[in-house]
């Protein structure tokens, strides 16, 4: 049967020292019930088996196609991805995340029905042996440039990831990953994406499953993890504002700077891992860095949980006995997980 290129998915996968979880993850993709993919592993410099792995999936699968590359980090590596993508649609997938059997026929499906430029889905946070299901009680199904602009702005919607969508190839067009960012890399990539989408469908399926990796970069601690967030804030807001002045998008990336102060304090500033002793002179020394501080100031509660109302409120006040009470009720709970 003839597969017009219309059809094609092209699945790009960046791996790094992933030997636990890549089988499973490839295993994923080559086993789906849609066929019409074309699979592109990029091993981004591993120094564990991970690119051996990749090397002999391919020997069994003619759709894969393997990069191997020195270390560069994710953006590196997804836009070898997407500059060798010859297929009309494009997703990305984390190699330490899997799909279910069905997850590409559910997306292309919609993909068509609806004539939409992005599909998202529903998805499974995976803690250990605890699944979470994420997104499911969305009401809203379709999306206008404007709403997924400001969906991608706030983190907890899933709209300024990579993983758990479909794209199509044109929509990305000529853009490509800001490889200066360590961290937030993926939201940019969606502000930026926005401009270019005329409709986007949220499928609720929880088709994708996302494994919260302790060892990610937003989990494990590095010395530098704030002043990274802060670079990733300072792009972020350079590009909303060459491109936007609406009062309703500034609110909600002042929202968005808010909720990532609060991911530093509690992943570094109070990791268990940062000997500094005086962690909440720490908090207020992150809180008066000059992006920092105008999200929080400029910031509304709206559209977080009620855990995070509350942390905003103590950093609002100042009151970082109570912020560094939160931050460590936070750590304990992400052990246990």
């Amino acid at each position: 049967m003839k597969v017009e290129n219309s059809d094609i998915i092209s699945v790009i996968v960046p791996v790094y020292n992933v030997e636990k979880y890549v089988k499973q993850c490839l295993e994923s993709i080559i086993n789906q019930t849609y066929r019409y993919l074309e699979i592109i592993l990029i091993d981004d410099g591993s120094t564990d088996s991970s690119g051996k792995i990749c090397d002999e999936y391919a020997k069994k699968d003619a759709r894969i196609k393997v990069f191997h590359k020195k270390n560069e980090g994710v953006s590196s590596a997804r836009n070898i991805g997407v500059e060798n993508a010859t297929g009309k649609w494009i997703a990305f997938i984390d190699s330490d995340d899997w799909i279910e059997k069905e997850y590409f026929n559910v997306m292309m499906n919609y993909a068509k029905s609806k004539d939409a430029s992005v599909i998202l889905c529903a998805y499974n946070r995976i803690w250990g042996n605890k699944v979470e299901k994420i997104n499911v009680n969305s009401k809203k199904k379709e999306y206008d440039s404007k709403e997924y602009l400001i969906k991608a702005l706030n983190p907890q919607t899933g709209f300024g990831f990579c993983h758990m969508k479909l794209i199509k190839t044109e929509c990305i067009g000529k853009l490509r990953f800001n490889q200066d960012l360590v961290v937030g890399e993926d939201a940019l990539f969606n502000l930026q994406l926005s401009k270019n989408i005329r409709k986007a469908f949220f499928c609720d399926s929880n088709i994708y499953n996302y494994r919260n990796n302790s060892n990610s970069v937003v989990k494990s601690y590095d010395k530098n993890y704030a002043k990274k967030y802060l670079h990733s804030m300072k792009i972020n807001k350079e590009y909303l504002l060459k491109n936007y002045r609406e009062t309703e998008i500034l609110q909600n990336f002042y929202n968005f700077v808010a909720y990532h102060v609060m991911l530093v304090a509690i992943n570094f500033c109070y990791n268990p891992n940062n000997k500094e002793k005086h962690k909440r002179k720490l908090v207020k020394e992150i809180c008066n860095y000059d992006e920092f501080k105008e999200g929080i100031e400029k910031s509304n509660y709206d559209n977080i949980s009620l855990t995070r109302k509350v942390m905003l409120f103590t950093l609002k006040r100042k009151m970082y006995f109570c912020t560094g009470i939160i931050c460590k009720i936070r750590q304990m709970q992400n052990r246990r997980k």
